[in-house]
């Protein structure tokens, strides 16, 4: 899958720009501060999951808590608002299965999550294998 996962700080106003290998998806997870996720400042071209993700009007900037998320492409390119922003860049090969998540819990189906959480609730969703 040849992941990738940066921690990138940026001074308040700098451009952070980094390529993303043909093939691979990537995501962005604000930690702190705004910035804009995309060239254009423009509020539709990128899926935005967090404060505004049902706003027919969604600001071009994202802020904490905010997951930008990015086809397949070249380059990624973000630029720190008036403020320091933080945050993380992950990218890989696709997996190409079906993903059902829900907190900080991800599986394949909606069953299947179902199930871990009743199985945390119970206190048996991690297992220990004998090594």
């Amino acid at each position: 899958m040849e992941p990738e996962c940066l921690d990138v700080s940026m001074p308040a106003g700098s451009v952070f720009r980094h390529p993303v290998r043909r093939g691979h998806t990537a995501f962005a997870y604000v930690v702190e501060g705004k910035g804009f996720f995309d060239e254009e400042r423009h509020p539709h071209a990128r899926e935005v999951v967090g404060q505004n993700y049902f706003d027919f009007k969604p600001e071009c900037l994202c802020g904490p808590e905010s997951l930008v998320l990015y086809g397949d492409g070249d380059y990624v390119t973000v630029t720190a608002a008036d403020r320091p922003l933080r945050f993380l860049l992950v990218s890989g090969k696709p997996i190409c299965e079906p993903v059902s998540w829900y907190g900080p819990i991800v599986m394949n189906t909606r069953e299947e999550l179902q199930i871990a959480f009743e199985e945390y609730e119970r206190g048996t969703f991690i297992k220990h294998r004998p090594r």
